[in-house]
């Protein structure tokens, strides 16, 4: 049976070279934005985050034990690596930008910078 597992799911995945664009959730507070996106399978020292421009590319890479088709007794989806961009705009403070990956999560927090910020407005008296 795992033979017609793996025979189907070659099959059924025919490409040498797929990529999984990671569904993604976006927050914002008043302070930045967050990026949260599902990459499981996928380590730290094999993320590649990089901002140029206005363009914050995300690449990831599946550790290739996990994706091992001599090793695969049943599977019902496939690893495969990951690819995602999003445009930045001007009002995020570049230079604080973090990432942490936790659980195949990776979270993005997006400082804005202080033009974005909202504040509080002094009301003058005339005297």
């Amino acid at each position: 049976m795992a033979n017609e597992v793996k025979k189907m799911r070659k099959d059924a995945y025919n490409c040498e070279e797929c990529v999984i664009v990671p569904p993604a959730d976006i927050y914002e507070t008043a302070e930045e934005y967050v990026i949260k996106a599902d990459m499981p399978g996928t380590r730290r020292e094999d993320l590649e985050i990089t901002l140029e421009k206005n363009r914050l590319d995300i690449y990831g890479r599946v550790d290739e034990a996990l994706t091992n088709e001599e090793n695969l007794k049943y599977g019902e989806y496939r690893l495969n690596n990951y690819h995602r961009a999003f445009v930045v705009g001007d009002g995020i403070d570049r230079e604080k930008i973090n990432a942490t990956l936790e659980n195949g999560v990776l979270t993005l927090t997006l400082p804005k910078s202080e033009k974005l910020k909202p504040r509080r407005i002094e009301i003058k008296t005339e005297a």
